[in-house]
This record gives C-alpha cells, sequence and structure tokens, in this order.
C-alpha cells in the first residue's frame, strides 16, 4: 500500500534531525581537534603534501610561459639597445669620416696656396666638376669660365706641377686637356741643364714620353723636366714631371723616355688656372 502523507512527513523529519545531530557532531569533533592543534595540523600536512603535485601541475603552464615572456621580453630589450649602438657607431663613424675629409682638405688646400708660384702671371683658383670616362680622353671640367676670365689657352696646374691646359671655356666652366692625353704635347726642359724637347701623352696617367732626345743627350733618371716657354702655350719654369726611365734601343737614333707627372692627374680636386699675359688659344679638333 502507498505511504499516507503523515508517514512521509514524519520519516522527512526524522531525517532532517539525524542530519542535524550528525552536523553537531563533526563539527565539535573539528573543533575539538582544532583545539588539540596536533591532529589538524597533521591533517592539513597531509592534505597539502597531496595536494602539492596538482598545484604545480596546475602553474606549470602559467610559470613557463612567464618565464618565456620576461626572456622575449629581455631579448627585445637587447635588440634595442644593439640596434641604438649600432647606430650610434655608424653616427660616429660619419663624423670621423667628415673630420677625416675636412683634414683632407685642408691639407689639399693649403698645398695648394704654398704652390702658388711667384710668377707675374694671374692665377685662378678653379675646382674639378667632372672627368672624362672615356679612357682615351684625359680631359677634365672645372668650375670656371669666361665669367670669371677664364679661357681656351690658360694653363691648369695643381700644388705639385702642370696638368694641362684649356681647349674649350664656357660661361660658368671650362674642359681642361691633361698632358697625358694623346694628342696633348708640351715644350719643356731639363732643369739640370736647359735640355730642350717635347713631352707627349701617351694616354697613360702614370707616364708621359719624350721621343725625340738623340741617343747621346745629356739626361739622366731622375732629371726635373719643367715648362720651357717654347711657343707661348706654356709659361715657363713651372714642374711637370721627373725621368722614371730611359732606353737605349740598338739601331735606334733617339733615345725612349718616360717621365712620371708631378700632378696627381687620378686624384685632382682643386687648381690653379694660370694666366698668361697674352693668351694663346688652343686649338684642338
Amino acid at each position: 500500500m502507498p505511504l499516507s502523507t503523515e508517514t512521509t512527513v514524519a520519516q522527512r523529519h526524522r531525517y532532517s534531525a539525524y542530519r542535524l545531530v550528525f552536523t553537531l557532531i563533526f563539527s565539535f569533533g573539528i573543533m575539538y581537534l582544532d583545539f588539540n592543534g596536533k591532529y589538524l595540523n597533521t591533517l592539513r600536512s597531509y592534505l597539502s603534501a597531496a595536494v602539492y603535485p596538482v598545484h604545480v601541475l596546475v602553474n606549470t603552464p602559467k610559470n613557463l610561459f612567464s618565464a618565456i615572456s620576461g626572456n622575449i621580453n629581455k631579448q627585445e630589450k637587447l635588440d634595442l639597445i644593439n640596434q641604438d649602438i649600432k647606430k650610434e657607431n655608424i653616427i660616429l663613424k660619419s663624423k670621423i669620416q667628415q673630420i677625416y675629409k675636412l683634414e683632407s682638405e685642408n691639407k689639399r688646400l693649403r698645398a695648394l696656396l704654398d704652390s702658388k708660384p711667384e710668377h707675374q702671371n694671374e692665377l685662378i683658383f678653379a675646382e674639378i666638376v667632372s672627368i672624362n670616362n672615356d679612357v682615351n680622353k684625359h680631359r677634365i671640367m672645372i668650375n670656371k669660365g669666361s665669367r670669371e676670365n677664364v679661357y681656351s689657352g690658360d694653363v691648369v696646374s695643381d700644388s705639385k706641377g702642370i696638368i694641362g691646359q684649356i681647349i674649350r671655356d664656357h660661361i660658368f666652366g671650362s674642359e681642361v686637356l691633361l698632358i697625358t692625353d694623346p694628342e696633348h704635347a708640351i715644350p719643356i726642359e731639363v732643369a739640370r741643364n736647359g735640355l730642350r724637347s717635347i713631352a707627349i701623352g701617351v694616354g697613360n696617367y702614370d707616364h708621359i714620353v719624350l721621343n725625340y732626345l738623340p741617343i747621346s743627350a745629356d739626361i739622366n733618371k731622375g732629371d726635373v723636366l719643367i715648362t720651357s716657354g717654347l711657343g707661348g702655350k706654356y709659361p715657363e719654369g713651372y714642374p711637370v714631371a721627373t725621368v722614371e726611365s730611359i732606353a737605349n734601343l740598338t739601331g735606334e737614333p733617339f733615345l725612349e723616355i718616360e717621365a712620371k707627372p708631378f700632378a696627381e692627374l687620378q686624384n685632382i680636386n682643386e687648381v690653379w688656372v694660370i694666366k698668361q699675359s697674352i693668351t694663346q688659344p688652343f686649338n684642338i679638333e
């Protein structure tokens, strides 16, 4: 038979009473253990030991992530510091190079000023603006032209010696034929004894040649060659080259002589334009 409503209610009250009694007993037991201390501490120790591996396992990914993140942040900071150091290094090197460049320019300018000869010729300072890249044409452009009273036929020199002669003048610049160009010839003489000849360019920046001196000519290796002034195209007494080699070929009536120009023709930056009292036009096709 199904239980009556009164029976069901009575059973529920009994269960509630049992639970209340159990809860009170358990609570008093915990209070007793806590009061005595050692029993609860022991229980806590066992529970902590049992839970510790779980705690470590749960926190390992978090700690690992934190460690990796920390290392990444440190590496990023080191990379930024390294970039800053490299940038400062480049800036410092650039400043050092600028200092070297300024010192080099000052030395060149001082040498050029010191080289100003004691002649009556007017001298005009000029700078190189371009160099002809044709290996068979040794020519340069300077930044002075007819506006500064620079004309075709004027002679050009650096701090060490003759460079060449202006063959074309423009308003703001001029073209210079170098002494090493195959189309160039310059009257020279040996400074030691006044022996005269013609020095000819052969397309080599390192030397010019003297082809018409007889084998009996008084010329030696190391002799200094200067402009002779013959023909009026070059003023007299300017340094041109020094004799580097002399060859006496069997059966040939003339010596083969090579001379090294004083001017640094492949490293020209600033020059003097030498004005003569009477300029001889330089015509070249």
